[in-house]
Parts: structure tokens; C-alpha cells; sequence
């Protein structure tokens, strides 16, 4: 199983994987993993101090599964103050 799929699995009771994020830092690996919560879970987030909203996504520090935040959904675009270069700016929206 790839590693890709391993992470699916295991956020799937959570909600949807959308990105896999690695830091390295002094020789270690933090990883998160941004998902989609899963509507019905509302509940189980808010316990732990995390209020959804529609179309937000939640950042789960992986090695604990331990959900540590929310991504707003409704964030302005960055601005591209030297332009849009493809070799480090993702196209825009």
C-alpha cells in the first residue's frame, strides 16, 4: 500500500484527504494532514474546541491523529507582487 493510500485510510473516519503536509525540522519529519471533516462529525470537532464551517478544512497533526486546527475556506487569493512565476506559484483560481 502506498503511502498516500495508507493516510486515506486512516483519515477516513475524520473526513476526506485533500493534502499531506511534511515539514523537516533539525532532522525530524513533523507531518499534518489537511481533510475535508466529514458533515456528520461536527460534533465529535466541536468537543475538542473546533467549530466547522461550511467548506473549511481541518489540520490533523498526523502521528497523533489529533485534530490541532481549521483552515478557513473563505481566505482572499494571495497577491503576486513580482507576477505569477509556474516554477513556484500555484496557477491561480
Amino acid at each position: 500500500m502506498r503511502t498516500c493510500d495508507s493516510a486515506e485510510v486512516t483519515c477516513a473516519p475524520m473526513g476526506r484527504l485533500e493534502y499531506v503536509v511534511e515539514s523537516r525540522h533539525r532532522g525530524g519529519v513533523e507531518t499534518w494532514f489537511v481533510l475535508r471533516p466529514h458533515p456528520d462529525r461536527a460534533a465529535q470537532f466541536e468537543s475538542l474546541g473546533i467549530a466547522l464551517s461550511p467548506g473549511c478544512r481541518v489540520v490533523v497533526e498526523a502521528r497523533t491523529m489529533r485534530a490541532v486546527g481549521v483552515l478557513a475556506d473563505d481566505l482572499p487569493p494571495a497577491s503576486l507582487p513580482a507576477g505569477y512565476n509556474p516554477y513556484f506559484d500555484l496557477p491561480p483560481a
